[in-house]
């Protein structure tokens, strides 16, 4: 069966690459540092047979029973919350009165922190509460708030988020990292085996994540962050009114004026937004050449364009290899 690995870039911010440059410790940044941070967070070791360096990502996976155990407790206390909870809005009804309970608020309190040890045990779990609207737990849980008793709605919301996340997303929330992954430190490239751009993503999406929580890391390198690096990128409308992107502050040395504003300043990211003469559409073809070598680069961070008609709008393809030995 044929591989496919989706290529990223890993980023350092701004003054991490000053730092090191200043002290021409560049090349020890990216080919020994990097791969010991990788090393310290989740696990690395080399592959032998291959032109380039090339390190295997082995993160420890979690045990799924640890995650249930966690979760069914944090389940009972919660719903232990909401009957008290509910007690307090009954008594609001009858009487006027607003009265917690020193009951209710040790609980809401042990619930908090239930949650935000499960969250950072696994922290896919954050992704749910972007996902998942207050609305439709509100609607699905068919939940009765009254926000002049708030004490307890965030918990309570936050935890059925978790839940009905968990319903249809257990493996990737318990194990985020379920995918084999490789860095090549010439261009600090991240390869991830997948069949699936989305899952990929995931993955990087994840693994960004558990780096920059990692104090480790902080004191290292500082934050990185994770890009695409795109094959290509596809305008499906002949015209736009707005595009808006963000790159991220060059790794390498590319001779080109765009990054000067980046580098002059030190700034992390450069957040632009185009907007057409009195919503004229604007001229295409050197916006494009801009963003599709910003985009094989890895330092384009997002793209979003608003097109004068409705459907399909920018299509952006990661670019995908074959076999590790590939240089890019």
């Amino acid at each position: 069966m044929n591989k496919n690995y989706f290529v990223f870039k890993l980023n350092v911010q701004p003054n991490t690459i000053v730092s090191f440059k200043k002290e021409n410790q560049f090349e020890y940044l990216i080919n020994t540092l990097i791969p010991t941070v990788l090393d310290h967070v989740i696990g690395i070791k080399q592959k032998e047979g291959f032109k380039e360096t090339v390190y295997e990502l082995i993160p420890e996976l979690n045990n799924e029973v640890e995650f249930n155990k966690k979760f069914l407790k944090l389940e009972e206390e919660s719903n232990k919350l909401y009957k008290l909870y509910k007690e307090i809005l009954l008594k609001y009804k009858e009487e006027g009165e607003i009265f917690y309970s020193k009951k209710f608020l040790t609980l809401n309190d042990k619930c908090k922190r239930l949650r935000i040890d499960l969250e950072k045990r696994y922290p896919a779990i954050l992704k749910s509460y972007n996902l998942i609207t207050d609305d439709k737990i509100d609607e699905e849980e068919n939940f009765e708030f009254e926000n002049k008793i708030g004490t307890g709605i965030t918990h309570l919301r936050k935890f059925n988020k978790i839940k009905l996340y968990a319903d249809k997303n257990k493996k990737q929330l318990v194990n985020p990292l379920n995918l084999k992954a490789y860095y090549k430190p010439t261009k600090e490239h991240i390869l991830v085996e997948s069949k699936s751009e989305e899952d990929a993503i995931y993955y990087i999406t994840a693994l960004e994540r558990i780096i920059n929580n990692d104090s480790f890391t902080l004191g290292e390198i500082g934050k990185i962050n994770i890009n695409p690096v795109y094959e290509s990128i596809s305008f499906e409308q002949k015209e736009y009114t707005e595009i808006s992107f963000v790159i991220v502050y060059p790794n390498g040395n590319p001779p080109l004026d765009r990054h000067n504003i980046l580098k002059n300043s030190e700034a992390k990211e450069l957040h632009t937004t185009l907007i057409g003469a009195d919503g004229q559409p604007l001229k295409l073809e050197r916006v494009k050449d801009e963003l599709n070598e910003q985009a094989k680069n890895g330092y384009l961070k997002s793209l979003v364009g608003k097109g004068v008609h409705k459907g399909k709008n920018i299509v952006k393809r990661i670019k995908k290899v074959a076999n590790l030995d590939i240089t890019l």
